[in-house]
């Protein structure tokens, strides 16, 4: 049977829906090679040859897109971490090292596709460093470019690969990449059209993927700019948001997707284990090992459809499901975030699973001040495949006294592997609450008991029921 662009979109394939992530059952069609190929990383962060910054998991993924005969490898900025020429060098040497001459193992020609990114401009900047000024990528950017990579540098690039095109916007400030906007204009006509076109910039498109509360999203002009071209696939970097996160694929006008981090996670904050916070409170508990993840993209491009497999190169496994989007992008949207979160399944705990609380116990919060802490235990949420992830988990506590209940205290907490593949959740995920957020209670005439309810959430904010814990008098602790 052959799969045609009428029959995929019509009927032949079949949508399911699994936490709100679009899975697809294809009618079984001839198997025909795919017509392009490429990966896709990002936030390299390339410091030395070896070592927790070094070229070895660039190298790692280089030699995975190469055994799976891609076309080309897109880098979507901050390839030179501290942004000096000697690091964008050794960038260069690994792909020199996988990809000789620029081509594969049967001698085919595989392109880069890299960008700039902040770090590769004013990474000088940051931090201690103290090069010498003539070794920075931005005392001539072009001139840099040219050296390691042996190609013409532009603000904004343009290849065609396999007939497809791609185009690269450097980074140019913190307001994203103003160049793109009149490129697109200007070559508005060739790239209308069913077929797709591949788009690159470094900062994530604003209010796309990752949501509004991306960090480091551009100041909207590029998106602006996609918005006329919904056959437009833009992948960027910049935040080191985890491919985990179904929020990392957006369609709307055009569709975005985030290309994670080859160098370390950086979680979406708010949660007790995740990033900065204004509140000091959420500091009770260590941050997540970031360093742990180390993920891209592979995308294969077919005529009806391009699949696009998340990737972790430090344990080398899938991270989820494939995203598939149908072809033309225009005819359907499945990866629109108001659609998966209206149709998002609420993740569950095992049958039985219950809540344990430890404590009080003296211990110590991020700041290093002693303090005394409970500690919340519950298992993880089911990831057997047939139910939805949990992105992290809510733990509320709640207070009784005399005959009315309330919520106290309400914090968010990740699993410490929720950024990794399902099979490496841990069997147990814990919360801490510090007994400063509950003594204010103490003070009531009828000393209060507390309980904990804890809720597996979903990416799109759907909860499973809650599991509670047992009362326990507060003046007990």
């Amino acid at each position: 049977m052959e799969l045609t662009r009428r029959s995929f979109v019509g009927g032949a394939v079949t949508f399911g829906m699994t936490g709100g992530v679009p899975s697809i059952r294809l009618a079984p069609p001839d198997e025909a090679p795919p017509a392009l190929r490429f990966g896709v990383v990002s936030d390299v962060h390339v410091r030395e040859a070896s070592g927790r910054y070094g070229t070895e998991t660039l190298v790692k993924s280089f030699t995975w897109f190469r055994d799976r005969g891609v076309d080309g490898v897109a880098i979507a900025g901050d390839m030179a971490d501290q942004g000096l020429v000697s690091e964008l060098r050794l960038v260069a040497d690994a792909w020199e090292s996988v990809f000789p001459g620029g081509r594969g193992l049967d001698g085919r020609p595989v392109e880069k596709l890299f960008v700039y990114g902040n770090h590769d401009i004013e990474g000088f900047k940051y931090g201690k460093n103290k090069s010498a000024p003539e070794d920075t990528i931005a005392a001539d950017r072009a001139a840099a470019w040219e050296r390691a990579f042996n190609e013409p540098y532009a603000p904004v690039w343009r290849k065609a690969v396999k007939g497809y095109t791609f185009i690269g916007a450097q980074w140019d400030d913190w307001n994203g990449s103003p160049a793109a906007v009149p490129f697109l204009k200007a070559h508005a006509a060739e790239l209308r059209g069913d077929k797709p076109f591949f788009y690159i910039q470094h900062p994530h498109p604003k209010d796309t993927c990752h949501g509004p509360w991306a960090w480091g999203r551009d100041d909207g002009a590029a998106g602006l700019a996609l918005s006329q071209f919904p056959n437009a696939i833009a992948f960027s970097g910049h935040s080191h948001h985890p491919l985990v996160d179904e929020r990392a694929i957006w369609q709307g006008a055009f569709t975005s997707i985030g290309a994670g981090s080859l160098r370390y996670i950086d979680p979406v904050y708010g949660r007790e284990n995740s990033g900065p916070h204004a509140v000091d409170g959420l500091k009770q508990m260590p941050l997540v090992d970031r360093f742990s993840g180390k993920q891209g993209l592979l995308v294969t491009v077919y005529g009806d459809r391009v699949v696009v497999e998340r990737r972790d190169f430090m344990y080398d496994a899938r991270l989820g499901a494939d995203w598939t989007i149908p072809l033309p992008a225009a005819d359907a949207k499945p990866f629109a975030f108001e659609t998966r979160a209206a149709k998002a399944v609420a993740p569950q705990f095992p049958a039985g699973a219950a809540v344990t609380v430890s404590g009080p116990a003296e211990g110590r919060d991020r700041k290093g001040r002693k303090v005394k802490q409970l500690t919340v235990a519950f298992p993880s949420a089911l990831n057997d495949g047939a139910h939805t992830r949990a992105y992290d988990y809510e733990v509320a506590a709640e207070v009784e006294e005399c005959d009315v209940s309330r919520v106290v205290c309400t914090k968010r907490v990740y699993s410490p592997a929720y950024f990794l593949e399902p099979g490496r959740e841990p069997r147990t995920v814990g919360c801490v609450f510090s007994m400063n957020e509950l003594d204010t209670l103490k003070s009531s005439y009828f000393s209060p008991a507390v309980r904990f309810r804890v809720r597996a959430v979903e990416s799109f904010g759907k909860k499973s029921e809650a599991i509670v814990s047992a009362f326990r008098e507060l003046k007990e602790c």
